[in-house]
C-alpha cells in the first residue's frame, strides 16, 4: 500500500493515470543480511567471478547545506564481497600512494567496468594534498581480479591500479558508458572547495556536456588516453547525480538514454523530466515524454526483449518530486524526498516512451546512491543489458540493490529539514526477482507521461522575430531558452502564467546573428518541447 502524503504534497489533477494492459514480467523484493557488510554510498563496484569489487564512496548518511564530505566518514578501505557464502575481506586505502588513496576515497564518481578493467573517474572529497576539498582531475585504471585477488590473499595493492592525471575528467555526479571503443563521460559537475548548497557558489561548475575519451596501449607506461573531445549543450546535458544506462533503439542500434536528473538551469531545485537519447551520431531531447517518478542516480537495470523490440529500464527508488499515493495519484513535493517507488521506463516497438510504477516498494526509503549488482547467471547481451526473451517463464533472482542512502519514513526530507544526521548508508542488500508471465493480483496500472505542447515556429527561417505557436494542456508558467549551434544559451525568456489552449507569442530575433538555433519552450519545469530554428 502507498503511502498517502496528502498533507504535504500536490495532487497534479491535470497528469492523467492511465491504464492499460498487464505487462509480460513484475517484480518481487526480498531482504537479506550479511555480517560485515559494509554500509556505503555513491561508490563504485565491479564484479569477478562470484565476488564483488566496492571502493569508494560515503560511509555516513546524507550530506549537510554547509560542509561535509569529511574524510572521517569517507570509505578509506577496499572491500571484497562474496554474497553467496556471506565471506567479506578488506584492505585499506592508506596501504596507496596519497593521489591514488584520496581519489579512491571520494564520492559520486563515474566509473564503470569493462572486461577485466574498473574505469574509476573523477569524484569528489577532502584532498590532504591539495589542503581543499576538490574534484579529483584523474582516470584511474583498476585491474579487478588482480587487485580482488591481492585483497583476499595478501598481495601488493599497488601493481593493479594506473592513474593518469588529466582536469577532463574532474567530474563528479557524471556517468561513464562505452560504445566499441569511444567511451562517453555524460554530465555532471565539478566542485571545487567546502561543500555548500547554494546554487551560485563559484566552486560550483556543471559540464553541459558529453565528453568522449579514447585509450591505446602505451608500452611500458601501460595506457594512454588516445583522443578526447566534448559536445556542450546548457540546457539539456546540464545535469548531474542522474541515471544513464544502456540503450538498445528501434532496428537494433544500440546507445544510452539520460534520464531525469537534477537541476535545471535558472529554476531552483527543479529536476529535469525529459529524457536523452545518445547514438554514435548525436544526442536528442526526446520530446513530448516526461519521466517522473525517479529524479535521482539509484540503483537502476536495463533489460531488452528482441520478440517485442521493447526496452525496459528499472529503477528502485531514490529521491523524487513526484510519486503515486494510494489512490494511483500523481503526487508532487518540490523539496524532492525519498521515496521508496520501484518503477520502469520503457521504449515501446513504436518508439513511444512509456513509465510504470510497479505494486513492488522497496522495504524502507533508500536507493540514492545505490548499485545494482546482477546475480550470476543472468543471461545479459552485450553492455550488461539483461536479455529477457531468454529469462524463461516464472520467478527469477535478477540481483542485488547495494548501498544507498537510508532516512526514516517520518523524515523523508532530511536535507531540507536541517537534521542529515538521522541518515545512514544501507549495509542491507535488497534481492529483487523478476516474475515472468506470473499472474499479478491486480492488473498493471502505466503512468503515461506523454504530451504535446503543439508547438510549431513561424517563420522559419526568420528575420525580425519568430511566431511561437503553442497548444498548452494546463494553465502554467511558460519559459523559452534560445540556444545556439554549439549549445550556449543565448537567451531566455520568461512569458509568464498563460492558460491553457492554443497561444501565440513573438520572440524577436533582433542582434543575434545568422545562423541555426535550439528552441525550447518549458511548462512549470515539467513539460519540454524542443524545435530547431534557423536566422536568415
Amino acid at each position: 500500500m502507498r503511502l498517502s502524503l496528502k498533507n504535504i504534497c500536490l495532487v497534479l489533477a491535470a497528469l492523467p493515470v492511465i491504464l492499460s494492459g498487464q505487462s509480460h514480467f513484475d517484480l518481487r523484493l526480498d531482504t537479506v543480511a550479511i555480517p560485515g557488510m559494509p554500509g556505503l554510498h555513491s561508490f563504485a563496484v565491479a564484479t569477478h567471478g562470484e565476488k564483488w569489487l566496492l571502493i569508494g564512496g560515503r560511509r555516513d548518511g546524507m550530506h549537510q547545506k554547509f560542509g561535509g564530505f569529511s574524510t572521517d566518514n569517507a570509505n578509506q578501505q577496499l572491500w571484497v564481497v562474496q554474497p553467496e557464502s556471506g565471506q567479506i575481506w578488506q584492505r585499506p586505502l592508506n596501504e596507496l600512494p596519497d593521489t591514488l588513496q584520496e581519489q579512491l576515497r571520494s564520492a559520486n564518481m563515474a566509473f564503470l567496468q569493462q572486461a577485466e578493467t574498473l574505469l574509476f573517474v573523477g569524484g569528489y572529497g577532502r584532498s590532504e594534498v591539495a589542503q581543499n576539498h576538490i574534484t579529483y582531475p584523474y582516470l584511474t585504471l583498476i585491474d579487478i581480479p588482480g587487485l580482488m585477488d591481492a585483497i583476499t590473499n595478501g598481495g601488493a595493492l599497488l601493481p593493479h591500479f594506473q592513474q593518469i592525471r588529466d582536469t577532463f575528467f574532474a567530474v563528479t555526479g557524471g556517468q561513464l558508458q562505452a560504445l566499441a571503443d569511444t567511451f562517453y563521460l555524460v554530465g555532471g559537475h565539478r566542485f571545487d572547495g567546502v561543500y555548500s548548497a547554494n546554487s551560485d557558489n563559484p566552486t560550483q561548475a556543471y559540464t553541459d556536456a558529453i565528453r568522449k575519451f579514447t585509450l591505446a596501449p602505451a608500452g611500458s607506461a601501460g595506457i594512454q588516453v588516445a583522443h578526447q573531445s566534448a559536445v556542450v549543450d546548457e540546457l539539456h546535458l546540464h545535469r548531474r547525480d542522474y541515471n544513464l544506462a544502456p540503450q538498445i533503439f528501434q532496428n537494433g542500434e544500440p546507445g544510452f538514454t539520460a534520464f531525469s536528473g537534477v537541476f535545471q538551469p535558472g529554476l531552483a531545485l527543479a529536476p529535469f523530466l525529459n529524457i536523452i537519447e545518445i547514438k554514435p551520431s548525436g544526442y536528442t531531447s526526446v520530446s513530448g515524454f516526461s519521466q517522473f517518478l525517479a529524479n535521482y542516480h539509484c540503483a537502476r537495470l536495463p533489460l531488452y526483449a528482441q520478440s517485442t523490440d521493447e526496452m525496459h529500464t528499472l529503477f528502485f527508488g531514490g529521491i523524487s518530486q513526484y510519486w503515486l499515493n494510494e489512490d494511483d495519484s500523481l503526487m508532487r513535493d518540490n523539496r524532492l524526498p525519498f521515496v521508496r517507488t520501484v518503477s520502469r521506463v520503457s521504449r515501446l516497438a513504436d518508439g513511444r516512451y512509456e513509465e510504470v510504477a510497479f505494486d513492488a516498494e522497496l522495504p524502507w526509503y533508500t536507493g540514492a546512491g545505490a548499485e545494482f549488482i546482477l546475480a550470476g547467471g543472468v543471461p545479459v547481451l552485450p553492455r550488461d543489458i539483461v536479455d529477457l526473451d531468454k529469462i524463461p517463464d516464472g520467478s527469477h533472482l535478477l540481483g542485488y540493490i547495494v548501498g544507498g542512502i537510508v532516512t526514516p519514513e517520518n523524515q523523508r526530507n532530511p536535507f531540507v529539514a536541517n537534521n542529515v544526521g538521522i541518515t545512514s548508508a544501507n549495509g542491507r542488500l535488497i534481492k529483487v526477482y523478476l516474475e515472468k508471465n506470473v499472474a499479478a493480483a491486480a492488473p498493471e496500472k502505466p503512468l503515461d507521461g506523454r504530451y504535446d505542447l503543439g508547438l510549431s515556429v513561424s517563420p522559419n527561417p526568420a528575420g525580425d522575430y519568430w511566431q511561437l505557436h503553442l497548444k498548452l494542456p494546463r494553465t502554467g508558467r511558460l519559459r523559452s531558452t534560445l540556444q545556439d549551434a554549439q549549445g550556449k544559451i543565448v537567451r531566455q525568456t520568461d512569458w509568464g502564467q498563460q492558460p491553457a489552449g492554443a497561444q501565440q507569442f513573438s520572440l524577436v530575433t533582433t542582434g543575434l546573428p545568422a545562423g541555426n538555433y535550439w528552441l525550447t519552450v518549458n511548462l512549470d519545469g515539467v513539460f519540454m518541447e524542443t524545435k530547431t530554428v534557423a536566422k536568415k
